[in-house]
């Protein structure tokens, strides 16, 4: 990431500060959130802030968002084939919907974003397709839902697709709440580009709220077309203020 893009990374993160400290007084409750997922080939970190807007609060109406966030894979391409790394930091900011009805729980959300794509070699011979190279903007249209279907089982699911990036990202769980503030439970991600596909399949634990914080753990394996398979972990976490 270059001083330029780190500098307006960083004004963004402030304008999302001052946001949220105006209206906290008409919405007492934000959100901020943050994790990272580690694996052999890909790895992505995120930091962000949830605000409701006024007349709404948590988890129920209007809200905005805006995150950093910094991305990395590699695949194999071109002929002769050879190994393309990716690295791309970005931000976005967000305007979403949410709503409780009875047992579901669901969240619609649309948001603006930059990344920039540094990709290793530039140039491939006889690639399948181009890479995103560069500055690249981009809409991310979202849909995050979760139903009960007891008081201890809850499926989950998040989906979104970046349309200037050309990419999708999908997480779907089944979460046991084994005691009140500890679950357990199996997730699939599906993930990729216009050059990479990476299948991941694994097991979460989440524990909290404890003072507001939220924790949560993941592993499992990734499977990736033209790679062996490999381990991946991930770490979240969840703070309401």
């Amino acid at each position: 990431m270059t001083r330029k893009h780190c500098f307006f990374s960083f004004i963004w993160i402030i304008i999302i500060i001052l946001m949220s400290s105006t209206v906290a007084k008409a919405n007492p409750q934000s959100l901020f959130l943050g994790g990272t997922q580690l694996g052999a080939y890909s790895n992505y970190s995120y930091l962000g802030w949830i605000q409701p807007l006024p007349g709404s609060r948590l988890g129920q109406g209007w809200f905005a968002s805006g995150f950093v966030n910094y991305l990395t894979y590699q695949y194999n391409s071109g002929s002769p084939s050879q190994t393309v790394k990716t690295k791309a930091p970005g931000f976005s900011i967000g305007l979403g919907y949410a709503e409780t009805l009875n047992f579901l729980h669901w969240e619609i959300s649309g948001a603006l974003g930059y990344a920039n794509f540094d990709v290793q070699p530039s140039v491939v011979p006889n690639a399948a397709k181009p890479t995103p190279q560069g500055s690249t903007w981009t809409f991310t249209p979202q849909f995050q839902w979760s139903y009960a279907i007891s008081k201890y089982l809850e499926v989950m699911g998040i989906d979104n697709y970046s349309f200037g990036q050309k990419s999708y990202w999908s997480d779907w769980r089944v979460q046991w709440h084994v005691k009140p503030k500890f679950s357990i439970g199996p997730e699939a991600i599906l993930q990729g580009g216009q050059n990479y596909q990476i299948h991941q399949v694994g097991l979460f634990v989440g524990t909290g709220p404890f003072d507001g914080w939220q924790l949560g753990i993941s592993g499992g394996v990734s499977f990736q077309p033209g790679q062996k398979n490999s381990g991946y972990v991930g770490l979240s976490f969840s703070k309401t203020l």
